[in-house]
């Protein structure tokens, strides 16, 4: 295992590089870390190459120096970070806030995208759910005031907040440590929920609206690992992604909810497995 950072788009991301063979690319969502998938990547063993970032997306240690934190430039980051580390063939997995971005990456007509071989998408932000409508309000507090929105944040970052953000996200909490882990300096740092703040006011459905064609053209295997206990992000939106997209499968999975890599990593490491055989569609 090795930590590592590299600078794109003007500021330093900071990264996990385990493993070798084919390339595993992860992407989180707002206010916790790329350890939030260290569960998955253990399943998977030594023999792919998982490459898991923490995303500059509130949970962040890096520091971003007026850098652009919104959406649009998130997206923008993740196939700029594929580049910078010349990754080919990539199955980019992806949950939460960070599926919505991958969308947006998909649907930018500026961006280059063919490093992208394969997608796994959990429990994501898809159309004109980005944000998903119960964590609307928290988007609008943040784009009319950044000291609402911090003070908001700030109190989802305690501890009581966090089991909040939790019970909301998983089935199976995990332990003190992990949950140190994942929410990392979203906990700890107000730099980082000042950025945080920046991020969620930029979420926009007409990031995630715009994907809709070239989801219809994405000719590449496609497979959602959807949690079905979620309310943030019901079954139903799989089953209109799946529909959309040319080759797809759903894997359902019960007793999970949006945070599928803490309720069954051992499930969604074996879909990540299988989707890497040839005849997976």
């Amino acid at each position: 295992m090795t930590d590592r950072q590299i600078r794109v788009d003007g500021l330093d991301i900071a990264y996990v590089d385990t493993g070798s063979g084919p390339v595993v690319l992860f992407v989180h969502g707002v206010y916790v870390t790329g350890a939030l998938w260290n569960d998955t990547v253990r399943e998977l063993g030594d023999g792919f190459r998982c490459v898991v970032p923490t995303w500059p997306l509130g949970a962040h240690s890096t520091e971003t120096g007026g850098a652009d934190l919104g959406a649009e430039a998130a997206a923008r980051r993740i196939v700029h970070f594929m580049e910078a580390l010349d990754l080919a063939d990539v199955t980019v997995v992806a949950n939460d806030t960070g599926g919505g971005l991958v969308l947006a990456a998909l649907g930018d007509t500026a961006l280059d995208t063919s490093r992208i071989g394969r997608l796994v998408f959990t429990n994501c932000d898809s159309y004109e759910h980005f944000p998903p409508g119960s964590f609307a309000q928290i988007v609008k507090l943040c784009r009319a005031s950044s000291t609402v929105g911090g003070g908001v944040l700030r109190l989802l970052a305690t501890g009581p907040g966090q089991s909040f953000f939790l019970k909301a996200v998983c089935k199976h909490p995990p332990t003190a440590d992990r949950q140190r882990e994942i929410f990392g300096a979203f906990a700890t740092s107000g730099a980082a929920r000042r950025d945080a703040v920046a991020v969620t006011a930029s979420l926009d459905p007409a990031l995630t609206l715009r994907a809709s064609g070239a989801i219809e053209a994405f000719d590449k295997p496609v497979t959602l690992v959807w949690g079905t206990d979620d309310k943030l992000f019901p079954l139903d939106h799989a089953r209109r992604l799946r529909d959309a997209f040319p080759h797809s499968e759903l894997i359902e999975i019960d007793g999970s909810s949006t945070f599928v890599m803490l309720d069954a990593p051992k499930r969604l490491a074996a879909a990540i497995l299988e989707h890497q055989r040839p005849d997976s569609i």
